[in-house]
């Protein structure tokens, strides 16, 4: 623990029933996101989508916040990993942070991270479109993943070291150790 470190970080959840009305942003649904329905008797009712919130403030240049979640999942039957980003606050311009998903069999040894630099939303902003920005949205295929493996080991690289590589949006890839999709037991989000 940095008793030094005065950086504040709060993880909470966003929905558009409570959220809907949020100033200077409000909560709108993400692009080609539809409510569920739930039918239960005489009604039919729209779930409450919502989100996860990482709040940040004063974070030192070069650090980085997150929050994980333990799990247990065999994801090479997908092909493409899809999550939406919104990102505001004052004083950052774009580029400023990044988001980052770490995918692996831990979070310091053995993983694959992915990470996107983030475009601000202006203050006022209503559009779903303009909130949550297509370039903030996490969307690659899991062949990129080890595609990044394979870089690694063309280039001799020590399994201890990350090795970093840029692919063809420029968004940077991270593989540490042996990660394997076929038993992803943590999964961490931050910026």
């Amino acid at each position: 623990v940095d008793e030094d470190d005065e950086t504040n970080f709060n993880v909470n959840a966003v929905n558009l029933e409570e959220n809907g009305g949020r100033v200077p942003i409000p909560y709108v649904l993400p692009p080609d996101i539809e409510r569920q329905l739930v039918y239960g008797g005489t009604q039919i009712i729209q779930q409450n989508e919502q989100s996860m919130s990482l709040e940040i403030c004063g974070l030192e240049d070069g650090d980085a916040r997150a929050c994980y979640r333990n799990v247990q999942f065999d994801i090479r039957s997908y092909k493409r990993l899809k999550m939406f980003v919104h990102a505001e606050g004052t004083d950052l311009k774009d580029g400023d942070i990044s988001a980052f998903i770490r995918l692996g069999t831990d979070l310091v040894g053995n993983y694959y991270e992915y990470e996107i630099p983030l475009k601000m939303t202006p203050d006022g902003t209503y559009s779903a479109d303009q909130i949550w920005k297509s370039e903030n949205a996490f969307d690659f295929e899991l062949s990129d993943l080890f595609n990044a493996k394979n870089k690694r080991s063309e280039s001799n690289v020590q399994l201890t070291r990350p090795f970093f590589y840029y692919n063809d949006k420029g968004h940077k890839i991270t593989v540490l150790g042996l990660p394997d999709l076929s038993n992803v037991r943590t999964i961490m989000l931050g910026v």
